[in-house]
């Protein structure tokens, strides 16, 4: 839900997990740049994955219905998430480059050993300690 908070009705029922109230500003999502530094260096426990909407849909990096999601204690207040350099602050352009490199050779002569790792004989066992798929805590 954390993702969509910008999108009904998602802001509903994150709003309904949360008693009525926002989460605080500071750990919303609000920032790409943010997110993947904590994902891949700051918090190894936190664990998320790029939803289908990162493909397609631009509307839920977007605060089109004005929500009033909060203050930073830095004093900024969140509206649109903050976009990489290279999307220009346009959602359609960064979901465009998303969906560009989901749909590249690359990645369709590779998409084989992701499925592996998150739904096939990788997930479990010996083969997802080789291929260090283990999560420790």
């Amino acid at each position: 839900v954390s993702y969509l908070i910008r999108l009904e009705p998602f802001t509903e029922h994150f709003l309904r997990l949360q008693g009525g109230h926002f989460d605080h500003a500071d750990r919303m999502f609000h920032s790409m740049a943010d997110q993947w530094a904590s994902a891949s260096e700051i918090n190894m426990a936190d664990i998320k994955e790029l939803i289908p909407e990162f493909f397609y849909l631009p509307d839920f990096l977007q605060n089109n219905n004005q929500f009033k999601l909060g203050v930073k204690q830095s004093g900024q207040e969140l509206g649109h998430v903050i976009l990489p350099p290279w999307a220009k602050g346009d959602a359609h352009e960064f979901i465009r480059v998303h969906r560009e490199a989901l749909e590249c050779d690359y990645v369709t002569s590779h998409i084989h050993e992701w499925i592996d790792l998150i739904f096939g004989y990788k997930q479990q066992g010996p083969a997802s300690v080789e291929a260090h798929n283990v999560f420790h805590h």
